[in-house]
């Protein structure tokens, strides 16, 4: 089934839950570290339609890391038995950090860079799996340095049909493209805000709309921690569903479960 028909046939909003195997994330970086925590961890994604597992850091300032050091943070994570009704996304750019989670049962690859290399594309073909196109203005080591945009909105709707249209040559089906603007990356707080507020404006492009705001910093009262941000990322989770969000990226499973689903009954109604 093509991704967009599985969004479809869901009629909610869909809920990617987060496996970092990093030391180094903002929210819980070195985590799951050991098996206990990483068995429990992964009981509780079941919960979820998506499951997004990452070994690279993107946080601001951070800087990559080699594929030997990517792959054996993955390698922690192929023995786990994959469910047939879900997917599981891979978080890289690497092509063979990709190839090589595509051919031990991952399904979906979540591109930060936004389909920039063109052997990502073409393996993403290959496999016929979903991709997640995201926007980054420069990259994760200097992407808060001053970021300046003369309209957002305008600029992220360009970015994505130009990168929409190369995966589509590259041989992508359409019905496999996920955009996501990234919230946080490469965006001041006014940025962000303008985003939420104009979900509907970028879903007009006829993609599914993913938005990653869980614990960020443009949620920060009175400069609190990002253990202190659960309640504001499922205020503006709220809200970016009832503004057009289709997936909404997530560090709390069970929480986010029980708001977004009364969002979704009072909202799919109408």
């Amino acid at each position: 089934m093509y991704f967009k028909d599985f969004l479809n046939n869901q009629s909610k909003t869909l809920i990617m839950g987060i496996l970092n195997l990093t030391p180094d994330s903002f929210f819980d970086g070195g985590t799951y570290n050991d098996n206990n925590t990483l068995i429990n961890r992964l009981k509780l994604l079941e919960k979820v339609e998506i499951i997004d597992i990452g070994c690279e850091t993107s946080k601001p300032g951070s800087l990559k890391i080699t594929e030997l050091e990517e792959l054996n943070r993955l390698k922690k994570i192929i023995n786990i038995p994959f469910s047939d009704n879900k997917y599981y996304s891979i978080d890289t750019y690497k092509p063979t950090i990709a190839k090589y989670a595509l051919e031990h049962g991952f399904n979906m690859i979540n591109d930060i860079s936004g389909g920039e290399n063109s052997s990502l594309l073409s393996l993403t073909a290959e496999y016929n799996v979903p991709i997640i196109l995201m926007h980054m203005q420069n990259r994760p080591h200097n992407m808060q340095d001053k970021p300046r945009y003369s309209k957002i909105i305008d600029e992220l709707s360009l970015f994505f049909d130009k990168r929409i249209n190369k995966a589509i040559k590259a041989g992508i089906n359409e019905k496999q493209i996920i955009i996501d603007p990234g919230i946080g990356f490469g965006k001041t707080i006014k940025h962000n805000n303008e985003i939420i507020r104009n979900i509907s404006d970028i879903k007009a492009l006829g993609f599914p709309i993913l938005i990653g705001l869980s614990r960020k910093s443009f949620l920060s009262f009175n400069n609190n921690n990002p253990s202190d941000r659960l309640t504001s990322s499922l205020a503006f989770g709220s809200i970016a569903i009832n503004n057009g969000a289709d997936i909404l990226r997530v560090h709390d499973i069970n929480e986010s479960i029980e708001v977004f689903s009364l969002i979704d009954r009072l909202l799919r109604n109408r």
